[in-house]
């Protein structure tokens, strides 16, 4: 579990509140929704800055790297 809140350091209520808003007013796209959560892919994209690390590189906790 430790290793999940420092790959997940917000809760998703907290995320959902406060970050999906902003990203849901950049983010206008029709058709099919996303495969991957906006929970999942915000934090996913913030391990790679922070690591530097390549998509492929991802911990399975953030799901199949393709979908990011």
């Amino acid at each position: 579990m430790e290793k999940d809140r420092l790959l997940y350091p917000i809760s998703e209520e907290v995320f959902n509140q406060k970050f999906l808003p902003v990203i849901g007013r950049a983010f206008i796209r029709k058709g099919c929704q996303p495969k991957s959560p906006h929970y999942k892919a915000f934090f996913a994209l913030m391990y790679i800055l922070k690591t530097g690390r390549t998509l492929r590189d991802l911990p399975e906790t953030y799901g199949y790297w393709h979908m990011i």
